[in-house]
């Protein structure tokens, strides 16, 4: 696991945060195409940590360090799927708020 790639991962939600205080109004323009991009990078990452998962597993490692491996692997992929929930549930929320006011 690279740690630029956690940065970038880390950026990205930060522009999205400052984006959304600092800009609103360009942000509801660029939130769909934000939230694609963001999910497609996040689920490329997370494939690629799937797959450390496997290539560690089938490694000559011992067991508890399989085991500590599996369990930090999928807390990691676990807080990213909730980042990105966590987008689209806003999105929703916000389209559904833009419907209902008209």
């Amino acid at each position: 696991m690279k740690l630029g790639t956690i940065i970038f991962l880390a950026a990205f939600f930060l522009l999205d945060l400052m984006l959304r205080k600092k800009f609103p109004g360009f942000y509801k323009r660029i939130q769909l195409p934000f939230n694609i991009i963001a999910s497609i990078v996040v689920a490329v990452y997370c494939g690629f940590l799937i797959y450390t998962v496997y290539d560690v597993l089938t490694s000559t490692v011992s067991g508890g360090d399989k085991v500590f491996f599996v369990i930090f692997i999928g807390s990691i992929v676990a807080v990213y799927a909730a980042l990105i929930t966590d987008l689209w549930r806003r999105w929703l929320k916000d389209k559904k708020e833009e419907n209902d006011n008209g």
